[in-house]
């Protein structure tokens, strides 16, 4: 069967790379032959990053590339969808007249969203950056009606996609669990307890959350360290903190350094359909986890026996001191969090299950 995808990003970005990439040796081997179109190419993946800048001009310059790729991409996807028995649309919102077309001659469609692109209450602080999040939130129900089956990483996101969509199906993260095999620490072997964060510059902001529980526990803990992957460091005082880049070929090696992952978010509509992919990164390598319950983290993350929820400064501060007192229970809920990753959420289990999936589309339309 030949499915089209068409992707927002390349690898090199989360979403794409959770959402499409890395199923496509998998869904080969289920008789699955895809082509894939991506809308912004690797090479442009630091320009979805400018709205954390300051020059009005270089988005402004960005927004109207993008959509200027967005239009003639979606010529290109609607050209090459009367090839294929399954039109796979990951998070693209393309314009009307795309739109239009590919309800006029295409195959069935699946639509993939992995985050709460359908607010406008959060995150738009600049003009340009709000104009984008309502031309989101436009948009979204009218890919979703365009679609036959609707893919979405949560329960927040799969309720709302079902008010346009006739089906849903959630499929969280899922994890390569076989990438992520548990390693040593070398930052334990040295006596240091290294808390962990992977994320990137739009959500570094979160770590301040912590600000006065870290404060805390570095005075109570000399051989506290907190290693930040993917963004700048924090300015966070009374700890030694190291920023180290983020890249597909090193983030593995990096995760293993940590022996405690932080998951902090604030409770708002955004970070609700987020679909904690940090969590699952840190749960697949073997670490025990403190996350606000906020979303699909509360579901991920089994309080008490993967890691912890917390709300309140002090209840990240007791949560992760005990942690960084018990190397035990570390081990404990770290192996716990990895038997779960590869129970629940494995690539190669999600693999088939979006198989299944893509076969139940092409017969509906093809009877």
């Amino acid at each position: 069967m030949k499915v089209l995808f068409a992707t927002q990003y390349g690898m090199l970005a989360a979403s794409s790379r959770t959402r499409v990439f890395q199923y496509l040796p998998y869904l080969q081997a289920q008789g699955i032959q895809a082509q894939v179109i991506t809308l912004l190419p690797d090479r442009a993946l630091g320009g979805s990053q400018i709205q954390v800048t300051r020059s009005p001009w270089s988005k402004l310059g960005y927004y109207l590339w993008a959509a200027w790729r967005t239009l003639g991409c979606g010529l290109q996807v609607w050209w090459a969808a009367q090839d294929a028995e399954v039109l796979f649309i990951q998070k693209i919102i393309f314009p009307a007249p795309v739109r239009w077309l590919l309800r006029w001659r295409r195959p069935p469609v699946v639509y993939d969203f992995d985050d709460a692109i359908f607010t406008t209450e959060v995150r738009g602080q600049h003009w340009l950056a709000a104009w984008k999040q309502r031309r989101n939130a436009a948009g979204l129900p009218a890919m979703l009606r365009l679609a036959d089956h609707a893919l979405v990483e949560n329960e927040y996101t799969a309720a709302f996609a079902a008010s346009y969509c006739p089906q849903v199906s959630t499929i969280t993260g899922p994890i390569d669990t076989r990438r992520y095999a548990a390693g040593s620490r070398p930052a334990g072997e040295r006596g240091e307890v290294v808390l962990g964060w992977i994320g990137s510059a739009t959500t570094l902001p979160y770590l301040q959350l912590l600000r006065v529980p870290l404060a805390r526990l570095g005075r109570r803990f000399p051989q506290l360290r907190l290693r930040v992957m993917g963004a700048a460091a924090v300015d966070l005082e009374g700890l030694p903190i190291e920023a180290r880049p983020w890249s597909l070929e090193g983030e593995v090696e990096e995760l293993r350094c940590f022996d405690i992952g932080l998951m902090p978010v604030p409770d708002d509509p955004w970070t609700r359909g987020k679909g904690g992919y940090k969590v699952l990164q840190y749960m697949a390598t073997g670490l025990p986890v403190v996350t606000s319950p906020v979303g699909v983290n509360c579901r991920i993350v089994r309080d008490g026996e993967t890691g912890f929820w917390a709300s309140t400064p002090e209840e990240w501060e007791e949560r992760l001191a005990r942690l960084i007192a018990d190397p035990a229970l570390r081990r404990q809920m770290g192996q716990r969090g990895r038997e779960v990753m590869e129970a629940d959420y494995a690539l190669e289990k999600h693999s088939r299950h979006l198989a299944e999936i893509l076969y139940q589309v092409a017969g509906k339309r093809g009877g």
